[in-house]
């Protein structure tokens, strides 16, 4: 990518990228919401349908639990970067395959070093398991801090795992504010 790059740019060749066959389910491109100053970044696997009729992350079921979460924890959900791993729509209950994430990757890279988080959340065990190199279970990976990119990351449950349990009332809900508690401490150092 050229000098002088700026998030919109990325944004535009990630909206019209046709490098793998999900730009064909594609309807509204999905980038990123959120605060771009923040120190904290949120990464998610992909869009979902709600998202992709949306053009922005986070907006349906999930999105909700992702709200509340952060307004708990952050105070707000305008704090944080919010994107995901994979820019277009995957449907529901399809794991995501290793060339989508590799393709989309550049996108999420220069998206980390123009923002420049002290932190990132990684929701779900696929983008865990991609970022960390590793094929382990989420409850395995959660709970520890790692780095990507000389950047703290902290891996935690995908809200739309909490939403299908019953969101506050799932039994791992309070494990995931606990993760977001510390990836906002770390981001306060």
């Amino acid at each position: 990518m050229e000098n002088n790059i700026t998030l919109e740019t990325v944004q535009h060749k990630a909206a019209v990228c046709d490098l793998c066959e999900l730009y064909k389910g594609r309807i509204k491109p999905v980038f990123a919401r959120g605060n771009p100053n923040s120190s904290v970044m949120i990464c998610g696997m992909c869009p979902g349908p709600d998202e992709n009729n949306q053009g922005s992350p986070f907006v349906g079921t999930a999105g909700q639990v992702l709200n509340e979460l952060l307004v708990k924890v952050f105070g707000g959900t305008e704090s944080v970067y919010i994107t995901n791993l994979v820019k277009c729509f995957v449907k529901p209950g399809i794991s995501l395959q290793q060339h989508w994430m590799s393709r989309c990757l550049p996108y999420f890279i220069v998206q980390v070093s123009l923002i420049k988080p002290k932190v990132i959340i990684l929701l779900g065990k696929d983008v865990c398991n991609y970022f960390l190199g590793v094929n382990e279970e989420m409850g395995k990976l959660r709970g520890k801090t790692f780095k990507y990119l000389s950047t703290n990351v902290v891996c935690t449950y995908h809200p739309s795992y909490l939403a299908r349990g019953g969101g506050k009332q799932h039994k791992h809900f309070n494990t995931v504010l606990k993760d977001f508690t510390t990836a906002y401490q770390l981001s306060a150092n």
